[in-house]
């Protein structure tokens, strides 16, 4: 864990110790040619340890919160700061000098090292670090406030695309809802059009007509958008829908549908009935007379039950699990744990479906 944190805090760095391993190799190799030798490891460490220090200091903590605060007193103490940052890094260079270095006799003393050339060396130190630290420090935040600008054109131009998008859409919006006022009503017009036209000539190509008349005139009703109809009015629509597929497979009859009265004003989730009805007939085989499809309806102690039931097809049953699933979801949104809802496959390749919910 330490090295992972470790090799993270250098890849990510890893540019400053580029250059600060340049800089100071480049300050050694001309003190060395400067003083005609390199001085010991232990004296070039502690220098620009402070040095450095002072370098991210002076931009991290006192550049950083006094330029970018509304206090004015922080503001208006900079100047003292900064001869505060001198000041310590005087000291602490002097008392590291103290203990780093040797002397050849007890008569040495100090005073050839601490003399007024070293104090102004030392001075100039400071200012000299401090001085790159502010040119970083106004290059760090140059940089920021360029990624700020950049970052706010690219959230701009994204709430101009999105803008656009959305009144893309809404024309799309208004344009479909416009065809939804011409074409069903159209459609409508049309279909009583042709029952009136064949109800004489061919009465049971007129109640075809009729029945998907009425199919389309229900799912377009302002009762199905309110979220609840009466199950009656299900129950109606089914109907239709059966009369249609009896009329396209005359063969494929074997479709039950039982109710009882006190389940018609039950209020429902509209088209709930319907799609189990299209799933058995999509997925079920409903021809034979002697194995019958069957969907049964029964309200009692405030519970409503829809079972259903019918001979499997020999496809997998997989192909249709997303329509019972989709069921499954709009009545636990609706009713929650009230609702239960459930298919299984029996012994005898009967395929069911349960629907339990209680009011």
């Amino acid at each position: 864990m330490i090295i992972n944190h470790l090799a993270g805090f250098f890849s990510k760095y890893k540019y400053h110790f580029l250059v600060w391993s340049i800089f100071i190799a480049y300050q050694i190799l001309i003190q060395a040619t400067y003083s005609g030798k390199f001085s010991a490891a232990k004296h070039y460490f502690p220098v620009y340890f402070f040095s450095l220090s002072l370098f991210y200091f002076h931009a991290h903590v006192v550049l950083k919160y006094t330029l970018n605060t509304p206090n004015k007193i922080l503001k208006y103490s900079l100047g003292i700061l900064i001869i505060l940052e001198i000041t310590g890094y005087l000291i602490i260079g002097s008392l590291v000098t103290k203990y780093l270095y040797t002397y050849e006799g007890p008569q040495k003393s100090l005073s050839h090292i601490f003399n007024k050339a070293y104090i102004i060396g030392r001075i100039w130190m400071a200012i000299y670090y401090m001085g790159t630290s502010t040119g970083y420090y106004f290059l760090m935040h140059h940089q920021q406030q360029k990624q700020l600008v950049e970052k706010m054109k690219q959230q701009e131009l994204r709430t101009i695309l999105l803008e656009k998008a959305i009144k893309n859409e809404l024309v799309l919006t208004q344009n479909a809802f416009l065809r939804a006022q011409i074409n069903p009503h159209f459609l409508i017009n049309t279909l009583s059009f042709l029952y009136n036209e064949t109800r004489k000539l061919a009465p049971k190509a007129a109640g075809d007509i009729l029945s998907l008349a009425d199919i389309i005139q229900y799912s377009l009703s302002k009762e199905v958008d309110a979220g609840f109809v009466e199950l009656e009015k299900e129950i109606r629509l089914v109907e239709s829908f059966l009369i249609l597929y009896q009329a396209r497979e005359p063969l494929k009859k074997q479709l039950s549908l039982s109710y009882n009265a006190a389940a018609l004003a039950v209020p429902f989730i509209p088209m709930v009935l319907m799609s189990l009805t299209e799933n058995m007939i999509r997925h079920g085989q409903l021809d034979n007379s002697l194995k019958p499809a069957k969907i049964k309806i029964i309200y009692e102690d405030s519970t409503l039950f829809i079972d259903t039931s019918n001979m499997k097809c020999t496809e997998n049953l997989s192909t249709h699990e997303t329509i019972l699933e989709s069921i499954n979801g709009r009545l636990a949104t609706v009713y929650g744990e009230r609702a239960e809802f459930g298919f299984y496959l029996d012994p005898h390749n009967y395929f069911h479906t349960y629907t339990k919910v209680q009011f």
